[in-house]
């Protein structure tokens, strides 16, 4: 079980290559900064691509225009009271909004002893342009 600190930054980067007339799509995450343990820890993450708890990477893998990536995270709480998470992205809208990276709920309760989830989505339009792309992903209490 990984322990999130009091602000966890986490760098996304997505990476778009273009190989003669056939472009290739992939997003990455770069990395995190850990500062504080707290009560709250990263339990799983479920959905498009992979994450790795232990570096807080997640590798979409092939992400084409109109394409949307996403992946749910589960937070567990082992505090005694119910503790509020604050999740975002900076920026959230790149190459002007062709690629927007989003959370289905930016602000979670996480009660105490217990669980909640979110969804971080990667939504691109067909106007996408090939090249490479980083945001900041924050989630703080």
């Amino acid at each position: 079980m990984k322990k999130i600190p009091k602000a966890l930054v986490i760098a996304l980067v997505a990476v778009i290559l273009a190989v003669g007339a056939v472009y290739a799509y992939t997003a990455i995450t770069v990395t995190s900064k850990v500062e504080v343990q707290e009560p709250i820890s990263i339990v799983s993450v479920e959905g498009d691509g992979t994450f790795d708890t232990s570096s807080n990477i997640w590798d979409i893998g092939v992400i084409h225009p109109l394409d949307t990536a996403s992946i749910t995270i589960t937070f567990s709480n082992e505090a005694a009271g119910t503790i509020t998470l604050n999740l975002s992205a900076h920026p959230t809208s790149l190459d002007e909004g062709n690629l927007v990276f989003s959370f289905d709920n930016p602000t979670v309760e996480v009660p105490a002893g217990g669980t909640a989830t979110v969804t971080l989505s990667a939504n691109t339009t067909q106007s996408l342009a090939p090249g490479s792309y980083s945001t900041e992903v924050t989630v703080e209490r």
